[in-house]
C-alpha cells in the first residue's frame, strides 16, 4: 500500500489559470471519493514566492478503513504560455491557425495520424470544417448580390455582405465550438515540434529543474507524473531531461491520459520527443500507463506510446482503455457524447459511478500504479467496494502494451 506520493500533474491544452486547475482537481477528487466512500482532506493551494510561480502545490489526504495515503500535487502550470497565444489579434491566430495545419498536412504527419489511430482525423478536419461552414454561406453572399447589382456596386455590397456573414458565422462557432482556441493548440503545436517559441522550451527546463528539487526533497514511496492531452508532450520532455540531468529512477511512474503525445511526436521536425520517449522506454524502463478512450477524437485511441513511433524494444507502455459511458451517469453521457471538448475533459473530471478508471482514486488511492497497470482497475482493496461497481473494459492483454 502506498502511505506517501508524490504527483507532478500536467495539465492539458487549456487557456485556464493555474488556481482554476487547481479549484477543478480538488472540486473533482471530493466527488470521486464520495463515490467510492472515502474521506479526502485538501490543503489550500500554494505558490513558490509571489504567486507568479508556474507551480502549484497542495496536500491531499484519502482514508478509509484499512487505509490513509498522503498525496503532494505539483501543478505544472503552462496555461501562461497558452494565453500568451490566444492574446493575439484574431486575424494571427486563424491565420497561424491555418499555416499550422497546412504545415502538418504538407509533412505527411496528418497520414501518420490517419495510419496510428484514424479518429485523430476528426480533430485534424474539424478547423477546416469550421471555416468552411462560415465561408460557403459568405461566398453565397458575394455572389448572389454581384449577380443581382451589376458593376462595382454590386461586387462591394457583396464584399460587405460576405464579411459579416462569415464574420458572424465565426463568431457563433467560436463561442459553441472553441473554434480558435483549436486553432491555438494546432499553431503551439507547430511551434513546439519546430522548436519555434523558445518560452515552452525554457518552461520544460525549469519543469525538469522543479522535478529534481522536489524529488530529492521528498520520501514519497512513489512518484507520478500524470499529464492529460498535450500535457504528455511537455512532460515527457521534462521527464527526460530531469533523469538526464541526474533524477534517480526508482520510484517514477507515468500516467498518460488522453494524451496527444503522437500530435507532436510524429511530426518529422519532433525528433528530440522521440528520442525522449526511446530513452524513458528503452534506456530507463520507465513504468507508464497510458488510458485512452474510444469516443474520444482527440486522443489517439488504438495506439501506443512507444510503438506508434516505431519504438518496439524497452519497457512497452500498457495501454488502457476507458468507456466515458461507464464513469458518469447515463443521462450525463447523453449530454455530453456530442461535445468531444467535454468528453476529452471527462478523463480529468470526477466520476458519477464506481468503475474501473478515475483519474483522481489512481493519483490519491493507496494501491501502486503498478497494481492498475496489471489489472486495469482501481476497483481494488482497501479502496471502499461494498456498492456494486459499474462494468468497464477488461484488463488490458499484452498485445495492446505490456511490460516486457
Amino acid at each position: 500500500m502506498i502511505e506517501k506520493r508524490l504527483v507532478f500533474l500536467f495539465p492539458g491544452f487549456e487557456p485556464l489559470r493555474a488556481d482554476a486547475q487547481v479549484e477543478r482537481f480538488q472540486r473533482a477528487a471530493k466527488r470521486s471519493a464520495a463515490v467510492w466512500g472515502a474521506e479526502l482532506a485538501l490543503s489550500t493551494p500554494r505558490t513558490d514566492g509571489s504567486g507568479s510561480s508556474p507551480f502549484s502545490t497542495f496536500d491531499a489526504t484519502l482514508s478509509g478503513p484499512g487505509y490513509r495515503t498522503d498525496t503532494e500535487i505539483v501543478v505544472c502550470d503552462w496555461s501562461d504560455l497558452i494565453r500568451a497565444y490566444a492574446a493575439r489579434p484574431v486575424l494571427t491566430r486563424l491565420v497561424t491557425g491555418l499555416v499550422a495545419l497546412g504545415d502538418f498536412l504538407v509533412t505527411g504527419t496528418v497520414f501518420r495520424y490517419l495510419r496510428t489511430s484514424w479518429r485523430y482525423g476528426f480533430f485534424y478536419a474539424f478547423p477546416l470544417a469550421m471555416l468552411l461552414f462560415a465561408l460557403v454561406p459568405a461566398l453565397f453572399a458575394f455572389s448572389w448580390l454581384a449577380w443581382l447589382v451589376p458593376g462595382a456596386p454590386g461586387v462591394l455590397a457583396g464584399l460587405a455582405a460576405a464579411a459579416l456573414v462569415a464574420a458572424a458565422l465565426l463568431h457563433w462557432v467560436n463561442r459553441r465550438l472553441h473554434l480558435l482556441v483549436a486553432l491555438d493548440d494546432w499553431a503551439m503545436a507547430r511551434d513546439f515540434c519546430r522548436g519555434r517559441n523558445p518560452l515552452i522550451l525554457a518552461r520544460i527546463e525549469r519543469q525538469a529543474a522543479e522535478i529534481r528539487r522536489r524529488s530529492a526533497a521528498s520520501d514519497a514511496e512513489e512518484i507520478v507524473f500524470a499529464a492529460h492531452s498535450l500535457g504528455a508532450s511537455l512532460a515527457i520532455l521534462a521527464i527526460d531531461r530531469a533523469i538526464r540531468d541526474g533524477l534517480p529512477v526508482h520510484r517514477e511512474h507515468v500516467l498518460t491520459v488522453g494524451s496527444s503525445l503522437l500530435k507532436t511526436a510524429l511530426h518529422p521536425a519532433a525528433r528530440d520527443q522521440r528520442d525522449a520517449v526511446r530513452r524513458l522506454v528503452v534506456d530507463r524502463q520507465l513504468p507508464w500507463v497510458d488510458c485512452q478512450g474510444l469516443s474520444d477524437p482527440i486522443n489517439f485511441y488504438k495506439s501506443n506510446p512507444a510503438t506508434s513511433l516505431g519504438i518496439a524494444d524497452g519497457r512497452t507502455p500498457v495501454v488502457i482503455r476507458v468507456r466515458f459511458k461507464h464513469l458518469v451517469r447515463p443521462e450525463t453521457y447523453r449530454r455530453i457524447k456530442r461535445d468531444f471538448f467535454r468528453l476529452h475533459r471527462q478523463f480529468v473530471l470526477a466520476v458519477e459511478q464506481r468503475c474501473a478508471y478515475s483519474f483522481h482514486m489512481l493519483l490519491l488511492g493507496p494501491r501502486p500504479m503498478a497494481d492498475f497497470a496489471a489489472t486495469g482497475t482501481v476497483a481494488l482493496p482497501p479502496l471502499a467496494a461494498t456498492a456494486p461497481m459499474t462494468p468497464d473494459l477488461p484488463a488490458p492483454r499484452a498485445a495492446t502494451g505490456g511490460t516486457r
